[in-house]
């Protein structure tokens, strides 16, 4: 797929020639020796700084991508590139020396370092820019949304999902029971019992259950927005939104896990059991109900299941209706990490356009059929096909030997932004067939459903960024008795009440007057 780049200031970019000719009156010619010289004008070499955190190694110094990056774009390119580890700390010491570079990267839980700098005018506001640039505008609102401060945009998302988890299911052991896909609490707790009782894989013996969790009530088998712990969904009775984890819909979800535990229907000592071994419930054959998530699956845990159980198939839930009536996934926040541009560079125009250029061509998506040798900027992205990387099985694979050969290695953003309604083509991580079967089932529910965008994303809590972690950690512990019937869920009201006495009702007042500033009110699905 050929880039489309759109270029402001595109005059002071070119390399343009003027020829004058001076004219004798006469009209009929030109005299060589009173001809003027055609003038060049040469686009000016920007020096341009930027700095981001990096899992693993940086790329070399001044590897053969840094010069060829360099090279195309006619810049004095550097991004230094911090191991993420000690990457706030040597953040913080720049920033407050006041030598600010043109590009900053963010993690996502630097939300409020980044929101304080903002609000300090430190950065430029990009609203107007979005419309000029490709990997901009297909941004969706409610993703900007989340880098506002005091109705400006002053942060770039990279990209992530929008798309949401769900559960799957032994669909083998549903036709082996005569039982059909759950498409609610009720089903699902008499399809995990009779997974627990019923010899699913009539193997004769009692080894089996129905839901896979571990500790922190993880997964959550939340099977839609209502029921969520972590989203913004519920109001009370003022009219403010609610964190799940206190809402009738996880006091819904406690009782249903309560139930299954009774039943020995979930998995007996997930209290303390930690996520490695939680999987392995499921992958093992244990249980017959777990995650599954658009991206990020396990090729080596499926197939470390096929090989006990080569006859597994397996089902997507769909999100149940809730009592509202509402049904489908919440969306997700849509990035994974963030930049900012200084607000230097409202100063220099010609700069901050080529850096523009360069971050819209660094965020350029290219399907799997126009991948390779043949695409000409995708080839020159990452290196060139066997030096940068090579193709196998249509996907493209990094050559361990090309370290500092890909420019992509040099940009201070190099995800590619894959527009909503474009397949991001999840599956083609995989070969297993059962596992692309899976992806693309829980693809298309997402496509067929809408999705619930929470009001809090992006918005900051004070009294959360103290005392949340504790907070959450004081609610699934004392959910967790609940479940397992040292707590009784009649003490539900109690629970509320202690979670808003401890800072709770300060992290809700405090989020819906950044719920109104952004000017949300009702519930998005789109």
């Amino acid at each position: 797929m050929k880039h489309s780049k759109s270029f402001i200031l595109a005059a002071a970019f070119m390399l343009t020639v003027t020829a004058c000719s001076s004219g004798s009156g006469s009209g009929t010619g030109t005299d060589p020796e009173k001809t003027a010289q055609p003038e060049a004008k040469v686009e000016k070499k920007h020096q341009i700084t930027g700095i981001t955190y990096i899992y693993g190694n940086p790329p070399p110094g001044n590897g053969e991508g840094q010069k060829k990056l360099n090279e195309r774009f006619n810049v004095d390119y550097k991004v230094d590139k911090v191991p993420q580890e000690n990457y706030v700390e040597k953040l913080t010491a720049i920033v407050s020396g006041g030598d600010i570079p043109d590009m900053i990267g963010f993690r996502p839980n630097d939300m409020a370092l980044f929101q304080k700098w903002a609000g300090q005018k430190a950065f430029l506001p990009l609203d107007d820019y979005i419309d000029k640039y490709e990997s901009l505008k297909a941004v969706p609102k409610e993703v900007w949304d989340q880098f506002r401060i005091d109705g400006k945009i002053y942060g770039i998302p990279s990209w992530a999902p929008l798309e949401g988890n769900s559960f799957m299911i032994r669909k083998d052991w549903l036709d082996n029971l005569g039982l059909e896909i759950p498409t609610s609490y009720e089903e699902l707790k008499e399809v995990a019992i009779a997974f627990t009782k019923n010899d699913p894989n009539k193997n004769g013996k009692d080894d089996t259950y129905g839901l896979a969790i571990g500790q922190n009530i993880n997964p959550d088998f939340a099977m839609g927005p209502y029921w969520q712990f972590n989203t913004w969904y519920h109001k009370d009775e003022q009219g403010n939104f609610i964190p799940g984890i206190m809402s009738e819909g996880r006091k819904e979800i406690i009782q249903f896990m309560h139930d299954l535990y009774k039943e020995k229907a979930i998995t007996s000592d997930f209290a303390v059991l930690n996520w490695a071994d939680t999987n392995d419930e499921f992958y093992k054959g244990k249980a017959g109900i777990f995650l599954v998530a658009p991206r990020g699956m396990s090729q080596a845990y499926m197939e470390g299941l096929l090989q006990i159980n080569p006859e597994a198939e397996f089902a997507v839930l769909p999100p149940f209706e809730a009592p509202d009536g509402s049904q489908g996934f919440t969306a997700g926040t849509g990035y994974a990490r963030f930049n900012a541009l200084s607000a230097k560079l409202a100063k220099d125009p010609d700069k901050l356009a080529k850096i523009l250029e360069m971050h819209d061509f660094s965020r350029a998506f290219y399907p799997s059929s126009e991948q390779g040798a043949s695409n000409a900027d995708f080839d020159w992205f990452y290196g060139g096909e066997n030096v940068g990387y090579k193709m196998e099985n249509g996907k493209r694979v990094m050559l361990k030997s090309a370290e500092g050969w890909e420019p992509a290695a040099y940009f201070q953003d190099n995800t590619n932004w894959i527009p909503d309604g474009v397949d991001p083509e999840f599956d083609k991580a995989y070969t297993e067939p059962k596992l692309i079967q899976v992806t693309k089932d829980l693809m298309a529910l997402n496509k067929e459903m809408k999705r619930y965008f929470p009001p809090n994303y992006g918005i900051q809590s004070e009294t959360d960024n103290l005392k949340g972690t504790e907070l959450l950690t004081f609610m699934m512990n004392e959910q967790t008795k609940m479940i397992v019937g040292q707590r009784p869920i009649s003490d539900w009201d109690a629970l509320v009440a202690e979670y808003l006495q401890r800072g709770g009702a300060d992290i809700i007042k405090e989020v819906n007057a950044g719920i109104k500033e952004r000017g949300y009110s009702e519930r998005v699905w789109k």
